[in-house]
């Protein structure tokens, strides 16, 4: 019987992680109208951008885009954040200037990133 105890305690081991694995939730992804939205409710900017950053999230955004997000309240700061998400992208993988790896929403803004899982490269 001992002699199958160090079988016993890695199988045990291995059944922990995988259920620890499969309960972490992948962070919800953050699109624009959301961004408005927690911006009109005056959240931090500071919070804001955390959100984006821990869902992994890329914008290309257009610059009239850019101006109509400043007039309905997001912050200069967030929207710093936005555009520096794909020019950071596209230096690290200058395929990514293409229109092929960006996924049209409803809501007539594109975005990429590894919750729509279009990049070549593993996130983080």
């Amino acid at each position: 019987m001992l002699h199958r105890l160090p079988g016993l305690l890695s199988a045990a081991s291995l059944s922990l992680v995988l259920a620890a694995c499969a309960t972490v939730p992948a962070p919800a992804p953050v699109e624009v109208p959301e961004v408005i939205q927690l911006s009109r409710a005056g959240t931090p900017p500071g919070q804001i951008i955390q959100k984006m950053r821990d869902a992994g999230m890329v914008y290309r955004l257009k610059g009239s885009q850019m101006a109509r997000l400043h007039q309905d309240g997001v912050s200069d700061a967030v929207l710093n954040y936005m555009q520096h998400t794909y020019v950071d992208a596209v230096r690290r993988d200058q395929r990514l200037r293409d229109w092929n790896r960006w996924w049209p929403d409803a809501d007539g803004y594109f975005y990429g990133g590894c919750y729509y899982q279009s990049w070549p490269y593993g996130c983080r």
